[in-house]
């Protein structure tokens, strides 16, 4: 059987910084000689971008890139000079989900008023549950994980992050902002 794929991007805000925290404990256990860890090393490949926005981080701003620009807002057309990084994701990510199947992409923010882990993902008219299976199982082995506080919609305003527009390029249930 093939590996399926998973795909985990952070910080594409620089001023969320515990993305990068939750980005280190997932690398660290993937990379754990934990038996869950091996189990899923054997089953599926992992596509990691630890941090999106590096200029953002490095320069001390809290949303933007160094050229001013919310790169979460930039999914839907980005520029290979002025958004570089969200440019190569979309080309790294197009034909691994050719090559095998992909399975979840998760996208790691923080939030600046809403408090514990939640998802904002997306909705299938004809199929709502297929986009909430994954956090609802999510919430009953991680007491921090609230579904209650989970949010799928497709608003125009969000249009270009990168859970909805890479939703409409590569099509999985499973895509959602953590």
């Amino acid at each position: 059987l093939a590996k399926k794929g998973v795909f985990f991007t952070a910080r594409v805000h620089p001023g969320e910084s515990n993305s990068s925290w939750i980005m280190k404990g997932i690398i660290d256990f993937l990379c754990s000689s934990a038996l869950e860890a091996r189990a899923l090393r054997e089953h599926f490949v992992f596509k990691i971008i630890p941090m999106i926005n590096v200029d953002g981080v490095i320069n001390g701003n809290y949303r933007c890139s160094l050229s001013g620009q919310d790169l979460n807002r930039r999914y839907k057309n980005p520029s290979k000079q002025v958004h570089p990084v969200i440019f190569n994701i979309k080309k790294a990510i197009r034909p691994f989900a050719r090559e095998r199947e992909l399975i979840l992409y998760v996208d790691l923010h923080g939030h600046s008023r809403r408090k514990n882990m939640f998802m904002y993902g997306n909705n299938l008219k004809d199929r709502p549950h297929a986009t909430r299976v994954f956090p609802y199982i999510f919430s009953k082995i991680c007491d921090f994980f609230s579904f209650e506080s989970s949010r799928f919609s497709m608003s125009k305003y969000k249009d270009g992050t990168g859970r909805i527009a890479m939703f409409r390029e590569i099509a999985i249930a499973n895509i959602f902002t953590l």
